[in-house]
């Protein structure tokens, strides 16, 4: 009983250590011209998982506890987020099995305040394995969001630039590879650049 155990535990722990991909959050008002002093935005998460260890189903992740979006950046101003539960549980919109790939998103609604400036994430552990990793330790890791509710100078809530791509992305090691990052912004004449975190900031 105790062998079955034990070979329970080690298998549970390879499932969950290697079973997310990748993904997304993004936002954006709902009303971007309103003149309220508080702010309905939509938040949006897109995340990829590990066929094999995650179903298409709702409610994704079924393997792990369950956790909320956190906020990790310039708390002191994020009005009630905090009492605002946004779970990181999504729901399977496509899944490839000869793949190994789920997709899945979800959507909810939530109100703060007028001029609110932080940054929201979702923490985990489960990244999938990389073939021909330096080391092979499972890396920690941040998807991090910032929630920016200030008024830009033409008197509108912003609408952040949205970018397309599926992740994750395959290379080939030691050749170079073009990836073409599909960006758009629903606030025409915009700039809109790439930025590449150099630190583990958050």
């Amino acid at each position: 009983m105790i062998v079955w155990f034990l070979l329970i535990l080690i298998l549970t722990n390879a499932i969950e250590a290697s079973h997310f991909n990748g993904g997304s959050i993004t936002w954006a008002p709902v009303y971007p011209t309103s003149n309220s002093s508080t702010v309905l935005i939509t938040i949006t998460q897109s995340y990829s998982w590990v066929y094999s260890s995650v179903p298409c189903t709702t409610n994704i992740p079924t393997i792990g506890s369950t956790v909320n979006l956190i906020c990790v950046g310039n708390c002191s101003t994020q009005d009630g987020f905090s009492t605002q539960t946004v779970s990181i549980l999504t729901d399977c919109t496509s899944y490839s099995a000869s793949l190994n790939l789920v997709f899945s998103q979800r959507s909810v609604n939530i109100s703060l305040a007028l001029n609110t400036y932080f940054w929201i994430a979702y923490r985990g552990s489960a990244w999938r394995s990389l073939a021909n990793a330096a080391t092979n330790n499972t890396p920690g890791w941040s998807i991090v969001s910032l929630i920016d509710l200030q008024r830009r100078p033409d008197g509108l809530i912003d609408t952040p630039p949205v970018a397309q791509i599926a992740s994750p992305q395959y290379v080939i090691v030691n050749q170079t590879t073009i990836i073409n990052i599909s960006v758009s912004d629903a606030n025409v004449g915009d700039v809109v650049r790439c930025r590449w975190s150099t630190e583990n900031r958050y």
